[in-house]
């Protein structure tokens, strides 16, 4: 009796989603700079150096730190990712482990 092997292919087709996207910043000098984490371990290491570093480097007139409640929660969802959008010039995300 020959056996019989049935091979599934899961896949799909690709879904396109144009959107725009805003300018670069070319000078962070004056620039409200923000910082996003997610609670994942290490992540708000990475920020707290990389907000050290730009802050040694440009003349900053302020900052913006923000974290959501884990990464169960959808950034278009969590109220602090809308918060940091609406006050920072440009926002860093980092994600640890």
């Amino acid at each position: 009796m020959a056996t019989i092997i049935e091979i599934l292919v899961p896949t799909a087709e690709p879904k396109i989603k144009k959107i725009q996207v805003n300018p670069r910043v070319n000078d962070l000098n004056g620039k409200i700079m923000g910082y996003l984490w997610n609670e994942k371990p290490n992540g708000d290491i990475l920020l707290k150096h990389i907000m050290e570093q730009i802050s040694q480097k440009y003349q900053l007139a302020g900052t913006e730190w923000a974290q959501v409640d884990g990464v169960h929660v959808a950034a278009e969802d969590a109220g602090e990712v809308k918060q940091i959008a609406a006050n920072a010039d440009m926002v860093i995300i980092a994600l640890g482990d």
